[in-house]
């Protein structure tokens, strides 16, 4: 059986509406179309458009029936390419991975190398480019997969020129080191490069009006570059109080400010993560079986993972803490720290009091929300992608967001009481009072949802491909 055909269909008006012929209709209809030509379709249905990654902003979408007719016409003002560019700061200021395909065209200002890797055993290749929409605000990452990849490097090899205007038509929004950009999705995505477009003219147009490019043409783009502290807390991402943060539902990258009051120990401090991957390791009859890499190994890497109860002036969250952040402000590895309680002789389920570190200091926290069972307690997990206890940062923050500063100055006593309920901070690594069921509940559906993250990405922050 032959796959679906999806299309996008574009009228006179330059509207655009999706359009799908299920499996069991293709051999009806896929003689009768082809990319470019205009038909009169009559005799179809209409549904609602609720497939995950959706090509246009319509919603409703168009299916063939068996007795849907389709008639070609030779002479139409309807246009042959409906783009729908998406300005560079609106993707930008984009929190999460948005379900909708977008349109983008800009002046290829920096490229980086072909990226070659292994996953699951079968090879593939990726390359990273920068794009400036000439409208003086950040370029735009874009990631190009596979056949896009190579075929960009064909075209820049054998058409050499200073100025190329890219367009990445139906391109999907993701994060790449905490900043939203776009890639091409594996079958639907195309890229034109300086084509005889009147959009690409018009584009042309306005790089002639600019300052004259100078010659050096492409600059080598550094991919995985790090942001700044300062770049990425206070200009480039969202900010959320902890309440918001609770209250959305959808997976998203955030931002917020709050004071570490607890170390959640009955979830542990470390697993045993994978050497090669840093996933979590499957243990095995002497030995340990990482399902990423797809092998045993006879050995393990302690790694961090610890949960952390942060507090703002709204209310309470765990965040889950992995090992590269959590060793920077520890001062120790896991791997370290674990050797060290073995040699003091510290019970194998014991906090080590290195770990108290943490507690009572204030941070910028940027965290990633992910959902989960929406059916718990906590439908989600905070995991912590990157945070900071710079005092001028932390000023700048307050400053520009001009949260309640209450907590952080620690006169929020109150809240504190109540968010935190019957336990007692100031022995956060000692036995705990048993919680309720509902903290129960919420701690088990919390420890969960954390170690499927372990098992899904490892702590790193890394670009893959659909």
């Amino acid at each position: 059986m032959k796959a679906p055909i999806e299309m996008v269909v574009l009228d006179e008006e330059g509207d655009t509406i999706q359009c799908t012929v299920k499996d069991i209709f293709v051999p009806i209809f896929e003689g009768l179309l082809a990319e470019g030509n205009v038909y009169v379709v009559t005799n179809f249905g209409v549904v609602l458009n609720t497939i995950k990654f959706k090509p246009t902003r319509h919603e409703f979408r168009i299916h063939f029936k068996r007795d849907t007719i389709v008639r070609l016409v030779q002479n139409s003002s309807v246009p042959l390419n409906g783009f729908n560019f998406v300005p560079f700061k609106t993707i930008q200021s984009e929190s999460k991975e948005d379900g909708y395909l977008v349109d983008v065209i800009g002046q290829l200002a920096s490229k980086g190398n072909l990226v070659k890797f292994t996953r699951d055993g079968k090879p593939s290749s990726y390359i990273t480019i920068e794009l400036d929409d000439l409208e003086g605000g950040q370029k735009l990452k874009v990631t190009l997969w596979q056949s896009f990849a190579f075929e960009l490097l064909k075209y820049l090899e054998e058409h050499p020129c200073l100025t190329y205007v890219v367009i990445l038509q139906i391109g999907k929004m993701k994060f790449y080191s905490g900043v939203m950009g776009v890639s091409n999705t594996n079958y639907n995505s195309k890229v034109f490069i300086n084509v005889e477009f009147p959009a690409v003219r018009n584009f042309f147009t306005r790089v002639n009006k600019l300052d004259p490019v100078d010659e050096q043409g492409i600059m080598p783009l550094v991919c995985d570059q790090p942001v700044s502290d300062e770049e990425d807390f206070l200009r480039l991402s969202v900010y959320k109080t902890i309440a918001e943060i609770k209250e959305h539902n959808q997976d998203a990258v955030f931002v917020t400010a709050g004071m570490i009051k607890e170390v959640e120990t009955e979830f542990g401090w470390w697993y045993k993560g994978c050497k090669k991957c840093r996933r979590d390791l499957r243990e095995l009859e002497k030995r340990y079986f990482c399902p990423n890499c797809i092998r045993d190994y006879g050995f393990y890497e302690p790694r961090y993972i610890i949960h952390i109860r942060v507090i703002d002036h709204t209310d309470a969250a765990s965040f889950v803490l992995f090992d590269g952040e959590a060793a920077k402000f520890l001062g120790v590895s896991a791997n370290d720290l674990r050797q060290s309680c073995v040699t003091k002789g510290v019970e194998k389920n014991s906090c080590p009091e290195e770990i108290n570190k943490l507690r009572d200091i204030k941070f910028i926290f940027k965290v990633q929300l992910k959902m989960r069972n929406l059916n718990s307690y906590e439908p989600y997990v905070i995991h912590v992608l990157r945070m900071t206890n710079e005092n001028s940062l932390i000023s700048a923050f307050l400053d520009k967001y001009n949260p309640d500063t209450g907590l952080l100055s620690h006169k929020n006593s109150e809240l504190l009481s109540l968010s935190t309920g019957p336990y007692d901070t100031s022995k956060a690594c000692e036995s705990e009072p048993t919680p309720s069921p509902a903290v129960d509940e919420k701690h088990n559906s919390k420890i969960l949802g954390a170690k499927k993250h372990i098992e899904e990405i490892g702590e790193e922050w890394v670009v893959v491909e659909d």
